[in-house]
């Protein structure tokens, strides 16, 4: 029995805090895992599993309690274990509350586990390599008194004879002093499955002076097969053998096509992984170099290549050979910088195999996860071609998907991936790294340098924006880097619309600018007069990312990817190209069409890009004295319907042309930022930013300094909570009502002056919101739904509220809270609402409650009503409270204060269920006489004397 505990011991002693599970499986932090391999097989005959947070947690360390807790599990099986408890403290530092005490009891109680000289168990301390080893030598059969594992050099014995039988295969970095983590003793458990058993033919034990000393024993011998099923293939008796008899392994070759070893426990697969490659390489080798590099003494004239697992051409491997794997003659074209090639040699039989391994770069398009087994679904943005390196493949459909823990990615990520020609499927996905930085210089086909570091092109790379040469130095770039650290993929720094704009004129075609200034149209709609680094002519008319340095000189860039809708060229605004009739823009499309009900704009005839939530368009308007305007919109939804041709009129009015400059997200054909010149079209309403003033917050109005005269109020701007100072005198035409204290406003299209003061601003466009208004606001079973109106919430009007709609609360004093979710609005019937129904969507996209004082006990989710009255007595210790305007099952909330020198000091709060009309209820309270009282329900209250 004490032989097969130390058995035990040794193998559980490799994880912490375990469950035992069968089979093998994703964990979340796979991809932090080094011994992979050895952590599947382990976990999969059920001796480890992960957390129960779906991760394995590599790099933690061993504990001994935890050690003691997984002994008992495999003894006695967890339920059991789990009942282990400890009467007393077996250690003085365990005590019965210890989260281990019982599985420590109970294994110190067997004989499995000891503690220290000072009584104590160290419940937390952990495992040294040096430890862990001996527990597996002695597991496999090794005595300690024999082989020296004892005394003050016990160390040097045990690491001889563990590293002599292969225990630390895989880690060449093992330091016996350190201490063990997860991984590591998962792969020693690995390699000690496969190691050989051994035993004693015979050893004599004698006592001197009452100490046991081994004097005689013949060396350790492996222990034969006898009837054991040789599932390791190995000669002589395996651990895993004896203990894992459905453990089984067998060579084979993976779908790359390099030798490799298959794992089944009782039938199922745990995995396939290829062998270590004697020579690696990431470019193409010449046959000689791997002739040297393997150290061979004979030419192998056949040494079979593979391409992604598919057999191509075979190839000399011989003494001094300076063809390469991939040449014209063979292989052509199919090994680069960046390419993997996997060189595995038999040596007993001289054959060499090459194995050549693309890497390739993508982006994850979508994840699912609501499957039994949850996969992403991978968009390739390299070229993937069969061995003929001409033919390409599609990886689409169900070869895009990749089986793994969806935790670790995200929509839009980018990955590297692996694929098998011969499997037909993605083998391996993994995120890559990515370096930020602005472009110094790039070499055609070859390398770039970011950031002052030169990178080289792995052989797949490819670019978001189409092409190699659409990049710009002095540009900002983010580079993703293959396993090599060779650039895979090119994308530019994610878009920010802020620092985009048009450049309107430069100092050539305005005599009014010196020596390099420009004329910019900001992304805010501003005008800009800049001083520029350069002579920028060149960029006139063009959409350009700038930097401004720390004295307002501006460098210019053209952005990536820019488009227009004609020969548009800028309007000099002279007799013969006057603003006032052309617009600052001018020779756009005739047929423009974009209408802020679809994603599709129609920017000339056979021309279709589309608008997304993103999109930033800034549009221009010149009236007839050559004034022109910019309002900015974000999202397609929120821009103008824009036409050349007006559809209220029939017959349609002389078509316009509308002037188009626009950049698009890569080689998609999606824009991210449009400058349009809109003048004379049919142009509607934009969903421009929404404005909302809090009545109650209005203060009295203030005159500043400057002598401006403005009120201040609590407002929400678009989706931020600010306050908004409103001129007195709003300019002709506003409808926004200054001062006004008693009703909430919302309007959009707000114009504010150089003082920051709001002069003027729409009402609501019905074309984009249908604007609700009313009393009591109900929470609704749904998740994004929301009753509006009515006395209940039977009598309420279900609406659907948008997922990202703008919602908020406003108090009594016109403070602003913003509501995160629809679940947390709570049902009231006093509260007035002005709610945004979106007419594209029809689903409420803003939402503003006022909230009112009445009677209403907060959250209780029943009808609440403003009282008309209350009264109330006392006598003997009770208070009668009455009333009046009640609602029959309503909560009222009374409250009795002392008034003590003109402040309340509140005594007892109880909720009164009201009748209808009228309701009398006693409250127990003990009041002293000569004493006042004040009794409060909601906005009434009344002045109690005793």
């Amino acid at each position: 029995m004490k032989k097969f505990l130390s058995l035990v011991l040794a193998l559980v002693m490799t994880m912490s805090l375990v469950t035992v599970s069968a089979g093998a499986k994703d964990f979340s932090d796979d991809g932090s895992i080094t011994y992979k391999e050895a952590v599947d097989v382990i976990s999969g005959i059920g001796v480890v599993d992960g957390y129960s947070g779906g991760d394995f947690k590599p790099t933690e360390v061993l504990t001994r309690g935890a050690a003691a807790k997984i002994i008992c599990n495999l003894i006695l099986g967890p339920t059991t274990a789990s009942y282990l408890s400890a009467d007393t403290a077996p250690f003085k530092d365990v005590p019965v509350t210890n989260v281990f005490a019982g599985y420590i009891t109970y294994c110190s109680q067997q004989g499995i586990i000891n503690g220290y000289a000072d009584g104590t168990f160290r419940p937390t301390a952990t495992l040294s390599g040096n430890a862990f080893m001996k527990m597996l030598l002695g597991a496999l059969g090794y005595d300690s008194a024999i082989e020296g594992y004892t005394g003050a050099n016990w160390t040097v014995a045990v690491i001889k004879q563990a590293a002599g039988i292969g225990l630390d295969d895989g880690n060449d970095e093992f330091v016996g002093s350190k201490a063990v983590t997860r991984e590591e003793a998962a792969l020693y458990a690995f390699n000690m499955l496969q190691a050989t058993m051994v035993e004693y033919d015979a050893k004599t034990s004698v006592d001197i002076n009452g100490a046991t000393v081994t004097i005689a024993g013949d060396k350790a011998k492996e222990v034969a097969q006898g009837s054991y099923d040789n599932n390791m293939h190995k000669p002589n008796l395996q651990f895993a053998e004896r203990y894992f008899d459905k453990l089984d392994k067998t060579e084979t070759t993976d779908d790359f096509a390099r030798p490799a070893t298959k794992w089944t426990f009782k039938g199922d697969k745990i995995g396939t992984y290829a062998d270590a490659a004697d020579v690696t390489y990431t470019s193409n080798v010449k046959l000689g170099d791997i002739y040297s590099d393997l150290d061979m003494s004979e030419k192998d004239k056949n040494a079979e290549v593979y391409y992604n697992g598919v057999e191509a051409d075979d190839v000399a491997v011989s003494k001094g050979n300076t063809v390469k794997v991939s040449s014209s003659s063979a292989n052509n074209k199919l090994v680069a910088d960046g390419s993997t090639v996997e060189v595995f040699y038999d040596e007993d039989n001289n054959d060499v195999t090459i194995c050549i391994i693309d890497t390739y770069v993508g982006t994850i398009s979508s994840k699912e996860e609501k499957v039994s087994d949850p996969y992403v679904v991978v968009n390739s943005e390299s070229l993937v071609t069969e061995k003929d390196a001409s033919t390409s493949v599609s990886i689409s459909g169900s070869k895009a998907r990749f089986e793994t823990n969806t935790d670790n990615f995200e929509e839009d990520d980018v990955v590297l991936f692996t694929y098998s020609q011969s499997a037909d499927e993605i083998k391996s996905v993994v995120k890559a790294e990515s370096v930020e930085g602005t472009l110094d210089k790039y070499t055609l086909g070859k390398n770039l340098t970011l950031a002052d570091t030169e990178y080289k092109y792995s052989k797949n790379i490819a670019f978001s924006f189409g092409s190699e040469t659409s990049m710009t130095t002095k540009s900002d770039y983010v580079i993703y880097l293959d396993t090599n650290g060779m650039v895979i993929y090119v994308d530019e720094q994610e878009f920010d619309a802020s620092q985009y704009a048009y450049v309107l004129y430069t100092q050539s075609s305005n005599s009014r600018f010196g020596k390099d200034q420009v004329q910019l149209v900001m992304s805010d709609g501003s005008v800009k007069t800049v001083d520029t680094d350069d002579d920028y002519t060149s960029l006139e008319g063009t959409i350009v990312y700038y930097r401004a340095d720390d004295k307002g000189e501006y460098a210019l860039r053209q952005a990536a990817n820019v488009h227009k809708n004609g020969s548009i060229v800028t309007t000099e605004d002279d007799r013969t190209y006057p603003i006032s009739t052309n617009g600052v823009l001018r020779n756009g499309a005739t047929d423009f069409d974009m209408k802020n009900t679809r994603a599709a704009i129609t920017t000339k005839t056979g021309t279709t890009v589309y608008g997304n939530s993103e999109t930033v368009f800034v549009v221009a308007e010149s009236d007839a004295r050559g004034k022109t305007d910019y309002s900015v919109y974000k999202g397609i939804k929120n821009a103008p319907t824009i036409m050349s041709d007006d559809p209220t009129t029939s017959p349609t009015v002389e078509t316009k042309a509308v002037e188009m400059v626009y950049t698009t997200s890569g080689s998609s054909d999606v824009v991210t930022f449009a400058f349009i010149d809109a003048t004379g079209a049919y142009v509607t309403n934009g969903k421009r930013d929404v404005v909302f003033l809090a009545a109650e917050s209005a203060t009295k109005m203030i005159t500043d300094g400057d002598n401006n005269q403005y009120y201040l109020y609590n407002a929400v701007v678009d989706d931020e909570i600010t306050t908004v100072k409103v001129k007195a005198a709003q300019d002709a035409g506003s409808v926004v009502v200054a001062g006004n204290d008693t009703v909430n406003q919302v309007v959009t299209n707000a114009d504010y002056n150089n003082k920051g003061l709001l002069t003027s601003a729409d009402a609501i466009s019905t074309s984009d919101y249908t604007t609700l208004t009313g009393t009591g606001v109900w929470k609704l079973s749904g998740s994004y739904s929301i009753g509006l109106g009515g006395t209940t919430a039977s009598a309420s009007v279900r609406y659907t509220v948008a997922s990202d709609a703008k919602m908020y609360y406003i108090d009594t004093d016109g403070v602003i809270t913003k509501i995160d979710d629809v679940k947390n609005i709570s049902s009231d019937s006093t509260a007035t609402y002005i709610g945004l129904l979106d007419v594209t969507d029809g689903d409420i996209a803003y939402l503003f409650i006022q909230e009112v004082d009445n009677g209403k006990q907060e959250g209780a989710g029943s009808s609440g009503v403003v009282l008309s009255g209350i009264s109330a007595s006392y006598s003997s210790g009770t208070v009668t409270v009455t009333l009046t305007g009640t609602n029959a099952g309503q909560v009222y909330p009374v409250t009795i204060s002392l008034v003590n020198g003109g402040t309340l000091v509140k005594l007892t709060t109880a909720n009164v269920t009201g009748a209808a009309t009228t309701t009398t209820a006693t409250i127990s309270a003990a009041l002293s006489v000569g004493s006042t009282y004040m009794v409060t329900c909601g906005d009434q209250s009344f002045v109690l004397g005793v």
